[in-house]
């Protein structure tokens, strides 16, 4: 079986000049990526606001026509479903 060793060299100047630069770059990438988020962000907001008021006055206008038909017709509004049906109560079943 062979064993090798290695040593660590001491960082360079330039070893650690590329590691500054690394760094710098990858927060750079962080923080450009979180403007442009932001930016998005903002630049979406009136869209979301105008499509939400758009959608709020639909449905209040169908509403309105819901409530102006019910009135018509002359219904309560309430419907009720009867049926017949049968409690089987067995105690083997409960779980």
């Amino acid at each position: 079986m062979i064993y090798r060793s290695m040593q660590l060299q001491p960082r360079t100047w330039q070893g650690r000049v590329g590691i500054v630069l690394a760094a710098a770059l990858g927060i750079g990438l962080v923080i450009a990526f979180l403007v442009l988020a932001v930016g998005v962000a903002i630049l979406l907001l009136p869209v979301v606001a105008v499509l939400a008021a758009i959608g709020w006055w639909r449905w209040r206008k169908i509403e309105a026509a819901m409530r102006e038909e019910a009135a018509r017709s002359g219904d309560s509004g309430g419907r009720t479903i009867e049926i017949d049906y049968r409690v089987i109560d067995e105690p083997h079943r409960r779980r």
